[in-house]
C-alpha cells in the first residue's frame, strides 16, 4: 500500500468548474503533496508551491510547458543566464513607465468599449460584457505594443482561445489523439507563421514595438528565427488570456457585492488592494504543471521520479487557510499577503504591471459608467487550468 496520500480526481470534469472550491479543499486537506490516480502529483498548499516554484533545476518547465509554448522561449527555460537575456528584452516595455505610457491608449479604447456595451444595454437591457469589453481589450493591448494590425485582433484572439485550451481535455494529454492538443498545435502553427512574416518585415522595416526589439536585439541576432517566433508568440498568448479571465472575475464581483462595489465607488484608493483581491480569491491560472528533471526530487518528504508531472494548483494555493484567516471570503480590507497568481521565482510573470493597470483602468470605467448592475444570467466557465467566466450578462439596476 503507498505511504502517500493518493486521490482520484477529474479537475476537468465540467460539473467542477462552477465552484471548485471544495474539491480543491479535498486535495489540500489530503496532504502537501499527493498522487492523482490520473497521473500526476498536485499540491493545493501555498507553502509546497513556493518550494517548487523556486527550485526550478530539479522541477523545471520540461514537460506540458515546454511542450505548449516551445523550448526555446523564455518561459520554458531554466538556466537563468538564457531566460534573463530573453527576457530582458521587452523589461523596459512592461516596466512602470512603458506600462503608464499605454495608459491613454487603454482609456480610449475602454471608454470607445463601453460605449457601445452601453447602447446595448439601451437596446436590449443586458449584454455579454465578456466579448464586448474582458475579452478584446487586453488581447487589443498586447496587439498594439506588438504592432499588429487592428484587423487581425479577432484572428489573435482565436488562436490564442485554442491555445488556451490545450488542456481542456484533462491531464495527462494525449498527445497524440486530444482534439483539443490538436486544435491547440494548428492554431500556433498559424500564428507562428503570421509572426515569422512580421519578424522577417521588422528586421528591415524597425518599428517601436515588442517584435521589432527583439529582431534588433543583441540577442535576436545569435538565436534563430524559430526561437524568436516562439518567444513573441508565448507573450501574444500571456499577454490577452490570462488578464481576460481577470477581468471577467472583477465584473462578476463587483456585480454579485454590491455593498463592496459601492464602497469603492466612494473610495477609490481601496480599488487595488480589492483587485488583488479578486485575483487571490478566483485566480486565473489555476495548474501550474511542473516537470522532474533528471537528478530527481524531494517535496516535503516526499521522493517523486524522474519524469514525474506535478501540478501546481495556484487558485487553491490563493485559499490555503495557513495562508490567509477565512480564506473562502471576498473581503475587500483584508490584510495583504502576496498570492501566487503572477508566479513567484524565475518564471514569475513579465506583464504583471500591465495586467494590474488594465484592471485598474477597467474596474475604475466601470464603476464611473455602470455604478449599479447585476448579474443577469447564470455565468459559465471555461477550461479549469485559466478558468474563467466565457460569459457574463449584465444588466443596469436604477440608482
Amino acid at each position: 500500500m503507498a505511504d502517500y496520500p493518493s486521490l482520484d480526481i477529474d479537475l476537468y470534469d465540467p460539473a467542477i468548474l462552477p465552484d471548485p472550491w471544495p474539491v480543491l479543499a479535498r486535495i489540500r486537506e489530503a496532504g502537501p503533496i499527493v498522487w492523482n490516480e490520473q497521473g500526476y502529483w498536485m499540491t493545493a498548499h501555498d507553502r509546497v508551491c513556493r518550494q517548487i516554484m523556486n527550485q526550478p533545476d530539479a522541477i523545471g518547465q520540461e514537460g506540458l510547458i515546454a511542450s505548449l509554448f516551445g523550448e526555446e522561449a523564455f518561459i520554458s527555460t531554466d538556466e537563468r543566464t538564457t531566460h534573463n537575456a530573453l527576457r530582458n528584452v521587452w523589461v523596459s516595455a512592461f516596466g512602470k513607465s512603458g506600462v503608464d505610457a499605454l495608459v491613454p491608449v487603454v482609456r480610449k479604447v475602454v471608454g470607445a468599449m463601453l460605449d457601445a456595451v452601453e447602447a446595448k444595454l439601451r437596446e436590449d437591457g443586458q449584454v455579454d460584457i465578456v466579448p464586448a469589453l474582458c475579452r478584446p481589450l487586453p488581447a487589443y493591448v498586447i496587439a498594439h505594443m506588438m504592432g499588429v494590425a487592428d484587423d487581425m485582433i479577432p484572428t489573435v484572439i482565436e488562436w490564442a482561445d485554442h491555445m488556451a485550451n490545450a488542456t481542456a481535455g484533462g491531464l495527462p494529454i494525449d498527445y497524440e489523439n486530444c482534439p483539443y492538443w490538436l486544435a491547440s498545435e494548428k492554431a500556433k502553427e498559424d500564428l507562428a507563421a503570421y509572426l515569422i512574416g512580421q519578424i522577417r518585415y521588422r528586421r528591415t522595416n524597425p518599428g517601436d514595438d515588442l517584435i521589432s526589439r527583439i529582431a534588433q536585439s543583441e540577442i535576436g541576432g545569435r538565436i534563430s528565427e524559430q526561437a524568436m517566433m516562439v518567444n513573441i508568440r508565448q507573450l501574444l498568448f500571456a499577454g490577452n488570456e490570462t488578464t481576460s479571465n481577470w477581468l471577467g472575475h472583477i465584473l462578476v464581483t463587483l456585480g454579485e457585492y454590491p455593498d463592496e462595489r459601492r464602497a469603492l465607488r466612494e473610495d477609490r484608493m481601496l480599488l487595488p488592494a480589492a483587485l488583488e483581491e479578486v485575483l487571490r480569491w478566483q485566480g486565473v491560472t489555476q495548474v501550474l504543471p511542473r516537470g522532474v528533471k533528471q537528478a530527481g526530487a524531494s517535496v516535503f518528504g516526499q521522493e517523486l521520479p524522474v519524469g514525474a508531472e506535478v501540478v501546481l494548483l495556484l487558485g487553491a494555493a490563493g485559499r490555503d487557510p495557513e495562508r490567509y484567516e477565512t480564506p473562502d471570503a471576498f473581503d475587500i480590507q483584508r490584510e495583504p499577503k502576496p498570492h501566487l497568481a503572477f508566479g513567484f521565482g524565475l518564471h514569475s510573470c513579465l506583464g504583471a504591471t500591465l495586467a494590474r493597470m488594465e484592471a485598474f483602468e477597467v474596474a475604475s470605467a466601470i464603476l464611473d459608467r455602470l455604478p449599479e448592475y447585476r448579474i443577469a444570467r447564470p455565468l459559465t466557465f471555461g477550461n479549469f487550468s485559466l478558468r474563467g467566466p466565457t460569459s457574463v450578462w449584465i444588466e443596469r439596476l436604477e440608482g
